[in-house]
């Protein structure tokens, strides 16, 4: 029994450690992507290796305690949180590296105004991603609220960005190339919000014993 405990803390424990690199890898690519920063670049696109080693030996831990133990029905809620949340925490890496990519491609480019629809859009998933670790950690859904208003916030800020850089596009011929690639880098953005929801949704039935759409 002691063993069984001890397996399942570890595992939540590099869950927590798995969101706060998550949290921390779209920051920096946004910070990146902002201020044209190829340090950080660099250093979220190494990061990704991190994050794909916690999904896989995450998962495997996941794996072991199930063979080898009969969990409760709330450990049960537990471990299939937990393998939900890494595979939504692995994207929000791979979204995070692929901003860092875009970064690298616009290095040296001329930058416009649209740019700067890129940062509201980004502090935003932070908090989102932030938010459902902590839940994660302190097993609490009490924060998650807010979670359905940033939602909303980033599918009304992306459908406006939309259409202020078609309109950017339209009367700025040169600009056609750079601000696609703004435009990726927010649909990135988006799904990241999406993806935070989605774990917030297994945390909330991990806790509760309930199924809720948070988003």
């Amino acid at each position: 029994m002691q063993r069984f405990v001890e397996d399942i803390d570890a595992m939540t424990a590099e869950t927590v450690e798995m969101g706060r690199l998550a949290a921390k890898m779209i920051a920096m690519s946004i910070d990146a992507v902002t201020n044209n920063d190829l340090r950080k670049a660099e250093e979220v696109i190494g990061d990704f290796e991190t994050m794909s080693r916690y999904d896989t030996e995450i998962e495997d831990m996941a794996t072991r305690i199930l063979t080898l133990y009969q969990p409760t029905a709330m450990d049960t809620r537990t471990i299939v949180a937990v393998l939900k949340s890494i595979t939504y925490l692995e994207r929000i890496g791979k979204y995070s590296k692929n901003i860092a990519i875009a970064t690298e491609y616009l290095s040296g480019k001329e930058s416009y105004p649209p740019l700067n629809l890129i940062r509201p859009m980004g502090d935003t998933v932070v908090k989102m991603v932030n938010i459902v670790t902590k839940g994660f950690e302190e097993r609490s859904v009490d924060d998650f609220g807010s979670i359905v208003e940033m939602d909303d916030f980033l599918d009304e800020t992306m459908r406006k960005s939309l259409i202020e850089i078609v309109g950017f596009i339209n009367t700025n011929e040169n600009s056609a190339d750079v601000c696609t690639y703004y435009i990726s880098i927010l649909k990135f953005l988006e799904r990241v919000g999406d993806h935070a929801c989605k774990m917030a949704e297994k945390i909330n039935f991990m806790v509760t014993g309930m199924h809720a759409v948070i988003r």
